[in-house]
């Protein structure tokens, strides 16, 4: 087997192998939704835990929750919709808003659901039995980079070299 060579990139290659860990965790729980005859997309249970706690919410609501795009939320929605998972309704003191919330099915479904999402975690959790602060390196890093982004970063070392 041939090196490595995002990892020998370090720090440069960070953001390939966080997509590369990305991409192999949700093609994983593709396939087990595929075994285990679920008609659901991994990451809907963002949307379907976040409608049970907060029961209805707009679009922009949930995409400010979730700090994802207005455009995926919407198009996360349509998927759901389409499948059953959700519906909508128009806000009736503001007929611009679509109010989203879980259909019959999706709270049916949930406990199944739940069940599988914990058991997924437990499992990932015992990747980091080594490393307890991992999440909150995360945390740390998300926030650096809301600070300051990628390009704020390098035109600043850019000028530190000048």
């Amino acid at each position: 087997m041939k090196p490595d060579f995002v990892a020998e990139l370090e720090y440069l290659g960070l953001s390939v192998r966080l997509k590369r860990i990305s991409e192999t965790m949700v093609h994983g729980g593709r396939n087990l939704y595929r075994q285990l005859g679920l008609d659901i997309e991994p990451n809907w249970y963002l949307l379907l835990l976040l409608l049970k706690e907060h029961k209805q919410l707009s679009i922009t609501e949930m995409a400010e929750y979730l700090r994802f795009s207005h455009p995926s939320i919407i198009g996360m929605v349509k998927k759901m919709k389409s499948r059953g998972y959700l519906e909508s309704s128009t806000d009736k003191k503001d007929s611009r808003r679509q109010l989203v919330e879980l259909s019959a099915k999706a709270k049916a479904e949930l406990p199944r659901l739940e069940r599988i999402w914990e058991a997924g975690e437990r499992g990932v959790r015992k990747l980091f039995d080594v490393d307890d602060d991992f999440l909150d390196k995360l945390a740390r890093l998300e926030q650096q980079y809301v600070q300051f982004d990628f390009m704020e970063r390098t035109l600043k070392e850019l000028e530190n070299e000048q």
